[in-house]
């Protein structure tokens, strides 16, 4: 029997009316993601999957707003709970840090830290496969106080890329040459120590001689996504993961809700899963990841959980 992973992104629930993204193109259904995640655990369940991962945004952002953060958690964690796999493993994204201080994730419920605290580790699935977990917002803008390490790099970061950001411009993006759009507040960027940590962590799978899955909240290949939505020193990490494609199988993210997928130059998968934020109300977006011992894995899709790239 394959180890099986359940995988959804980005449920994003708000108790709150429709509505849209800021450029008024992508439609919100905050209500009904909820029920997204509480299809994907029942046929995670009936299916009897070892693990989930979900991989960040679990809440909106205008939870904060509505100083409704704690209570819309606890509202998705409940439907959660009733998930029968041994583990459930919560990644960080922008959303998480909009509504929760980096210090407190510790104690909100959400499985997103080691048992040593750390916010990038790796675990076994099985006795065959490596599950890699990098988290994209060490350095960030978001969740950190300004005196903290991770805030002054980032803030160096933009100074160089955009500093636009620091000025208070409310556009981003003008006149910024779209090789450098990732360089805003949404995404981040990982430390030295912590790429540092996955060479270390990929040679000790590598020696195992076993298969390696990365996930991450934000992508690394702008060829899966949108160049608006990758890691800030993503080339770091994808240098690491190309001196190991025998090992890495794998990239998975989201972030960006349109979804994508794509292979890279040195042959790697990345898949962006598309988001239970904007999906047909009556529809799933969500999947399960089979991976098998003798080292391929079989992505199966309920409902619109990724598409190619570029595609409708």
């Amino acid at each position: 029997k394959p180890y099986c992973l359940g995988l959804i992104a980005d449920i994003q629930y708000a108790d709150c009316e429709d509505g849209s993204d800021f450029s008024g193109r992508e439609r919100r259904y905050f209500r009904n993601s909820i029920k997204i995640a509480r299809s994907a655990v029942d046929c995670w369940n009936a299916f009897g999957v070892d693990a989930v991962v979900q991989l960040g945004d679990i809440i909106d952002g205008c939870n904060a707003k509505l100083k409704a953060s704690e209570k819309a958690l606890s509202e998705v964690l409940e439907v959660l709970g009733g998930i029968r796999a041994e583990r459930r493993f919560d990644l960080i994204g922008n959303h998480e840090l909009y509504n929760i201080p980096r210090e407190a994730l510790s104690t909100s419920g959400l499985n997103c830290l080691s048992r040593e605290g750390l916010s990038y580790y790796s675990a076994p699935l099985g006795d065959h496969w490596e599950a890699i977990f990098l988290d994209p917002y060490e350095q960030a803008l978001i969740g950190l106080s300004d005196d903290h390490p991770g805030y002054v790099q980032a803030t160096e970061v933009m100074k160089t890329h955009n500093p636009g950001v620091l000025n208070g411009s409310r556009d981003w993006f003008e006149g910024l040459p779209v090789e450098k759009h990732r360089y805003v507040p949404y995404n981040g960027g990982a430390s030295a120590q912590q790429i540092a940590w996955l060479k270390g962590a990929l040679q000790a799978a590598e020696a195992a001689k076993r298969k390696a899955l990365i996930f991450l909240h934000v992508p690394l290949y702008a060829g899966a996504t949108k160049v608006k939505t990758v890691v800030w020193n993503a080339e770091d990490i994808l240098a690491v993961l190309h001196e190991h494609t025998e090992t890495v199988m794998a990239v998975f993210a989201g972030h960006d809700h349109d979804g994508g997928y794509a292979v890279d130059s040195a042959g790697l998968h990345h898949i962006t899963m598309n988001s239970p934020l904007t999906a047909t109300p009556g529809s799933d977006c969500f999947a399960i990841l089979e991976c098998h011992a003798d080292g391929w894995a079989h992505f199966r899709a309920h409902g619109r959980a990724c598409v190619e790239s570029g595609s409708v």
